[in-house]
């Protein structure tokens, strides 16, 4: 028995979702690489990402160190488009970590942001009168292949600038085509 029933009816969704909480730390350990590379010292910028609370501040905290150095390499748009790619991950990581999950018959799993919702001043009688939001298959697979192109941008961004440093004599890892941000949830 579990306590996630809806995830026993919408198994695909679920497996996703999984993916997407589990993975996302995959994503930071890319952009560690990065910033280990602009920096030039792995346990400086270990230890700089993950001193600090929270996943926002681990990316203000990577965009500092990394982005002068990125800029002198003159990939700083490839590095902000990285990092505002890896902010868009979080945002769909957060909703999905800090979220009730119900079966509200519409055949889509419903959801509801708890903290996002906690932020609006109105008043909240229970949780059953929760405005729903929704996902299905679909989207989260778009999702999911989000989070693969800005694992290979932060790859390409790292070995780049690795190459534009003169730390490698060739490019092999070529630059992923441009992916357009999924929404957050259905419309």
């Amino acid at each position: 028995m579990t306590t996630l029933i809806p995830f026993v009816t919408f198994k695909p969704e679920a497996a996703i979702i999984a993916r997407l909480l589990a993975g996302y730390t995959n994503l930071e350990i890319g952009l560690l690489h990065c910033v280990q590379m602009a920096t030039g010292n792995f346990d400086k910028s270990l230890k700089a990402m993950f001193r600090v609370r929270g996943e926002t501040n681990r990316i203000l905290k990577c965009q500092e160190l990394g982005e002068p150095i990125y800029n002198g390499l003159k990939l700083g748009a490839p590095f902000r488009d990285a990092i505002g790619s890896m902010r868009h991950c979080l945002k769909i990581r957060n909703q999905y970590s800090h979220c009730a999950w119900w079966d509200d018959n519409s055949g889509q799993l419903a959801f509801a942001n708890l903290e996002d919702i906690a932020r609006l001043n109105i008043v909240v009688p229970e949780l059953g009168l929760l405005p729903a939001s929704y996902v299905n298959e679909g989207l989260l697979a778009e999702q999911e292949a989000f989070f693969g192109y800005v694992d290979k941008l932060l790859l390409w961004v790292n070995l780049e600038g690795r190459y534009r440093a003169g730390k490698l004599s060739n490019r092999f890892y070529p630059k992923p085509l441009r992916m357009k941000r999924p929404p957050l949830r259905l419309p």
